[in-house]
């Protein structure tokens, strides 16, 4: 009997479950993580301890972890994260890049919310492309009511991209959301940072009729640092201070992005999104340089 006991003692391999480990050093180790990882969908005395361990709140960025990850994500996992950081009071950013499997119910606790100034549906990550197949599960009939509220409430959102399937669709829903967050956007009296210029006007900041294919984008804010301007502000050497990518499909200032125009179709590109090739002495998109190739 004591040899069996000897024997199983030796044989069983000692093993260390990471619950284990003392909260001191998991919070220690949780301050080399993104943020969406140190987030947690399960309320353990552990995790509370490394979300209150982390100072800033500000933004939550879904793009900073692995895309398998965030599409496993579920409504509930999503709406476990935002109240286990006081989402509601803290998050200034919330970006959902790679959350292809939610319908937008667990954001339904930003609905009272005054801090949040950027919300990011658009579900993909900086300079890549808004096309996602199959379509996403990300829900209008959801998610506009919680707009709604927010924009109603005395808030400081300055900008929202939505998903490209949204944005082809053109609702009627939709329309009449971006007419109010029109009107919600000259309410708030934004100024042109650069010359201090009201910026008012008919349908100044989502118009589809100006852009058909800009239709459900944010004019005069950059998607990154948030900035406002007008369009009749130019760089020192005249060129625009900010352009809509016609890859990513979204607007950048550049400061924050700088972009290159096609000297054939007169498009703009982020420089992260495409590289201008040099063709008859001009630079152009890869595009229109196949197109010529092709025209040989």
């Amino acid at each position: 009997m004591s040899n069996n006991n000897k024997r199983q003692r030796t044989t069983t391999p000692n093993k260390l479950c990471i619950t284990d480990l003392p909260d001191g050093l998991l919070v220690g180790i949780s301050s080399y993580l993104a943020k969406p990882s140190v987030s947690s969908s399960q309320q353990t005395q552990t995790s509370n301890a490394i979300i209150s361990s982390t100072n800033n709140w500000n933004i939550l960025d879904f793009g900073d972890i692995e895309k398998n990850l965030a599409a496993k994500l579920s409504d509930d996992d999503i709406d476990k994260m935002l109240r286990g950081i006081d989402a509601v009071n803290n998050l200034h950013i919330l970006k959902l890049a790679g959350c292809v499997n939610i319908s937008g119910s667990g954001l339904d606790t930003l609905r009272s919310s005054i801090e949040i100034q950027q919300i990011d549906l658009s579900l993909v990550g900086k300079h890549e492309s808004p096309i996602i197949e199959p379509e996403p599960l990300l829900s209008e009939d959801v998610l506009i009511p919680m707009l709604d509220s927010i924009i109603n409430g005395g808030s400081s959102l300055k900008q929202l991209e939505f998903p490209k399937n949204w944005r082809n669709s053109k609702s009627t829903s939709m329309t009449l959301f971006l007419d109010r967050y029109d009107d919600y956007l000259r309410s708030q009296r934004y100024y042109c940072f650069k010359c201090d210029t009201l910026l008012t006007g008919g349908r100044e900041w989502t118009s589809p009729i100006v852009a058909p294919h800009q239709y459900g984008t944010q004019n005069c804010t950059c998607t990154l640092c948030l900035k406002h301007f007008c369009y009749n502000c130019t760089e020192e050497d005249g060129s625009e201070f900010a352009s809509w990518c016609t890859k990513c499909e979204k607007l950048y200032c550049e400061e924050c992005s700088p972009s290159t125009e096609c000297s054939n179709c007169y498009l703009y590109f982020c420089n992260e999104c495409e590289e201008m090739k040099e063709c008859l002495g001009d630079h152009m998109c890869c595009s229109c340089v196949e197109n010529f190739q092709n025209s040989q």
